[in-house]
C-alpha cells in the first residue's frame, strides 16, 4: 500500500507540473480548466521531552519529519458543483530511537452539489498513521466529519482509519429543511505495534479495532432571520475486534443554530442518549445526557475566538465488551497581527469514563481518564503565499486512576511549509 501511494503522490505531481505550465504563480497553485492543484513540501524538525510516553523513564530525543502533499479544489462557474481534497505522505525519523520512526500517509475529499434548494454532499478519507493524527482536520469544516474517539492507551499505536459520509439536504419551505446523512466510521490497529512503543517494561497494549454506521436525520426550522431551532436524531451501530455482536446508540437532540452572517456563529443541542451493549438487557440498558455545542466569535478583524464541546458513549479499543462516556470540549483563539504574521493558542480537555471495572495487575476497580493538550504557535507567510514558516509549542498530558496510563510530553516543533 505504502508503495502505491508513493508512485500515486509523484505521478499526480509530475502530470500537474507538466500540465500547468505557463498557467501558474508560486503560491497560487496550478489552474487546469476549473481545477487548481497546490503541490507542497513540508520540512518539520522537532523535540520530544518523553518519546514512549512513559510516566517513570521518560527518553527524550529529536525527530525530522518531511511531508510531501498536493492539494486540489474546483469551483464550475455555476457553483453547483466544487470538490476539494488532499493526498500526503511524511517520514519521520528520530535521531536516537529509531525504533519509533514511521511513515503516514493518505488522502481526503469532500465534494458537494447542490443549488439552493437542494445539496448532496459527499466525503472520504483514508490515514495509515503513528502517534498523533495530525490530518484529522482536513474534513473538520464539514457537518459529516464525526469519528470515534481514541483511549488514551491506543493513541500511539500504528493504525489505519477509514471515514466515509454522505448527505442530502433539502430546503422544504422558506422556513423549513431537513437533511439525512450516512457516516462510516472505522480505525483497524496492527497487532504487532506493541513491539516498537516501549524501552523494554511498557505495558502496551494491542488495540480492539472498532467501526461504527449510522443514520442522521437533521431539521432545521427558522424562528427569526438569524435563528433555528434545530432537531437531530441519529441511530448508529458499533462492532469491537473479539466481541461477537454490535452495539446499538440511538441520540436525540434539540438545539439552536445561528442563520446568516454575524460577528457570532453559533449551535448547541442537548437532548439523550440511548446504549446498549451486546450483553445488556433492556433494564441495564445505559442512558446519558447527550450536547453538541460549538461558536466562532469574530470579535475584531483580527481577532477570533472558536470553542466547542460533545459527548458520546461507544466501545473501549483496549477492553473487550468494555465501553467508554467520553466528553470533550476546546476553546482556540487566532489573532492575525499582520497579514504575514498569525499567532494561535488552543486548548483540549477530555474525560473517559469507562463503564465497567477494569482490572489491571490483580487490582480492579472504575477507570478513569483525564487529557489535557495544549499548543501554542506563530505562523509567518513570506509574501507572494508560497513560504510558509511555524514555530510552536505543545503539551500533552493523561492523568488516570491506573498509574500505568499517565504520563506528560512537551514538544518544541519548528518548521517551513513551500508550495506552488
Amino acid at each position: 500500500m505504502i508503495q502505491l501511494y508513493r508512485k500515486l503522490a509523484i505521478i499526480a505531481l509530475a502530470l500537474v507540473v507538466g500540465g500547468g505550465v505557463g498557467q501558474a504563480g508560486p503560491g497560487d497553485g496550478i489552474a487546469i480548466g476549473s481545477f487548481v492543484f497546490s503541490p507542497y513540501l513540508e520540512l518539520t524538525g522537532a523535540y520530544d521531552s518523553n518519546v514512549y510516553k512513559d510516566r517513570d523513564d521518560e527518553i527524550d530525543d529529536t525527530f525530522f519529519e518531511p511531508e510531501l502533499g498536493l492539494r486540489f479544489s474546483s469551483s464550475l462557474e455555476t457553483n453547483l458543483f466544487s470538490i476539494r481534497g488532499n493526498v500526503f505522505y511524511s517520514d519521520r525519523r528520530y535521531s536516537s530511537e529509531d525504533n519509533r520512526d514511521f511513515d503516514s500517509y493518505g488522502d481526503s475529499l469532500d465534494a458537494r452539489w447542490g443549488g439552493n434548494k437542494t445539496l448532496l454532499q459527499l466525503i472520504q478519507s483514508y490515514r495509515s498513521l503513528d502517534e498523533n493524527d495530525r490530518h484529522a482536520a482536513d474534513l473538520e469544516s464539514s457537518p459529516l466529519a464525526t469519528d470515534l474517539v481514541e483511549d488514551s492507551n491506543t493513541l500511539d499505536l500504528q493504525r489505519e482509519i477509514h471515514q466515509v459520509g454522505a448527505l442530502i439536504s433539502r430546503r422544504m419551505s422558506d422556513k423549513l429543511e431537513l437533511g439525512l446523512s450516512y457516516r462510516y466510521f472505522a480505525v483497524f490497529y496492527d497487532d504487532e505495534a506493541n513491539d516498537r512503543l516501549g524501552p523494554g517494561t511498557l505495558v502496551v497494549p494491542n488495540g480492539l479495532d472498532l467501526d461504527e454506521h449510522g443514520l442522521q436525520l437533521d431539521g432545521a426550522l427558522k424562528l427569526t432571520d438569524k435563528t433555528d431551532l434545530t432537531l437531530t436524531l441519529r441511530q448508529s451501530r458499533q462492532t469491537q475486534e473479539s466481541t461477537d455482536d454490535a452495539a446499538d446508540s440511538t441520540v436525540a437532540r434539540l438545539g439552536l443554530q445561528s442563520q446568516g452572517t454575524q460577528k457570532l456563529v453559533y449551535h448547541a443541542g442537548a437532548g439523550l442518549e440511548r446504549y446498549q451493549r451486546p450483553l445488556d438487557t433492556d433494564d441495564e440498558t445505559e442512558w446519558f445526557f447527550n450536547f453538541n455545542v460549538g461558536a466562532d466569535w469574530y470579535i475584531t478583524e483580527k481577532l477570533t475566538l472558536r470553542c466547542g464541546g460533545y459527548n458520546g458513549a461507544q466501545f473501549s479499543a483496549f477492553y473487550t465488551q468494555n465501553a467508554l462516556e467520553y466528553i470533550s470540549g476546546w476553546v482556540g483563539l487566532g489573532y492575525r497581527w499582520k497579514p504575514s504574521t498569525i499567532f494561535s493558542v488552543r486548548g483540549v480537555y477530555r474525560v473517559d469514563d469507562y463503564l465497567d471495572p477494569v482490572t489491571h495487575e490483580g487490582v480492579t476497580r472504575d477507570r478513569k481518564d483525564e487529557r489535557i493538550e495544549g499548543h501554542a504557535r506563530m505562523d509567518y507567510i513570506v509574501p507572494g503565499n508560497f513560504l510558509r514558516f511555524h514555530l510552536q509549542f505543545s503539551y500533552d498530558e493523561v492523568d488516570s486512576n491506573f498509574d500505568f496510563t499517565d504520563y506528560v510530553d512537551k514538544r518544541v516543533v519548528m518548521g517551513a511549509t513551500i508550495c506552488y
